[in-house]
């Protein structure tokens, strides 16, 4: 068995391997041949005894040869509490790895929303607002940059130093003029593409803000688009229909009322991975106004820390343990 640190993941995967898994993966899914647990996650709480609260995911990846259980303290007591991810090799039903999630889990979310977005946009250049300059934000920007053509990038979030250093790190690499924007509005106005990367409860996008043609993708796990902003919409893609009903800005419009669990699901367009495998439009029209609401699930931590594995095994990376 090989176990993985962060420093052997980042060693394993860059950032054009992280798109062109996300890519695989979701092709694999629309296929039927990268599948979720059923059920798709398990809450643990120990509380009650003096224990941790825990959340267990299960995913298969045909590609790779590989299924894997995501191992996660929920929310993480301490900084010491670190998410892993087992990995079994189809071939011989073992254990192969243990896999760091820190790391692993924030380019997968960055990777797979790239993927998903890819095919959503209109073509470029493309005026992009970023909401959020957390892990997962500075992921993104470089997978933008080898992904999209980009005219301007506006960044928006919380704390003004912490955007405006944000900026500083990534303006001079990533081949597009980058700026810090306070006003989250402005930051929308006249937006091609608005990515919201945050923990914010209440809403960061407005009814009437987003231009015919524009795509908002919500990543965060509250509610950072307004109901309304699906209301003038013509078209929500999600990556799981049942996920995204349970958590970010669908489970805060079913627990607002705004409408039930089965409208919701009727409401869906269609499902990241068709769209990408081709399999359903992503616009019906260059005006059409697109919500995608795109969290990350468990088949993108199994195939990257699958593909890590491997990569670190060819690299002679990790350690390497037998079990009896």
């Amino acid at each position: 068995m090989r176990l993985l640190g962060d420093a052997d993941v980042r060693a394993a995967i860059g950032y054009d391997t992280a798109l062109e898994l996300a890519r695989r993966t979701l092709r694999d899914q629309a296929a039927g041949r990268a599948i979720l647990s059923a059920p798709s996650a398990m809450l643990l709480d120990a509380s009650a005894i003096g224990g941790p609260k825990a959340k267990f995911k299960a995913a298969s990846i045909a590609h790779l040869g590989a299924s894997g259980i995501r191992l996660l303290a929920h929310p993480a007591p301490t900084e010491k509490a670190h998410n892993y991810c087992a990995v079994f090799d189809h071939e011989s039903g073992m254990l192969s790895g243990l896999v760091a999630e820190r790391w692993l889990s924030r380019v997968r979310t960055a990777a797979f929303g790239v993927a998903a977005i890819e095919p959503l946009v209109n073509p470029g250049p493309l005026v992009v607002a970023l909401f959020g300059a957390g892990g997962i934000a500075r992921e993104i920007v470089p997978l933008i940059a080898r992904t999209l053509q980009v005219r301007e990038m506006r960044v928006s979030s919380r704390r003004p130093d912490s955007t405006a250093a944000f900026v500083a790190e990534h303006a001079p690499t990533v081949g597009f003029p980058m700026r810090a924007e306070p006003d989250g509005r402005r930051a929308v106005k006249d937006a091609d593409l608005v990515i919201t990367l945050t923990e914010s409860s209440s809403p960061l996008v407005f009814p009437g803000s987003l231009k015919p043609g524009a795509v908002v993708c919500s990543m965060g796990s509250y509610n950072e688009v307004d109901y309304g902003v699906l209301q003038e919409a013509q078209r929500l893609v999600v990556d799981d229909a049942d996920f995204a009903a349970e958590m970010g800005d669908g489970r805060a419009w079913i627990s607002q009322g705004r409408l039930s669990r089965e409208k919701f699901a009727a409401r869906v367009d269609a499902l990241a991975c068709e769209v990408v495998a081709g399999e359903k439009p992503a616009r019906l029209s260059p005006s059409d106004r697109i919500v995608a609401l795109i969290q990350g699930m468990a088949i993108g931590d199994v195939a990257f820390a699958a593909y890590a594995l491997k990569e670190a095994g060819r690299l002679g990376r990790g350690i390497v343990t037998a079990l009896p």
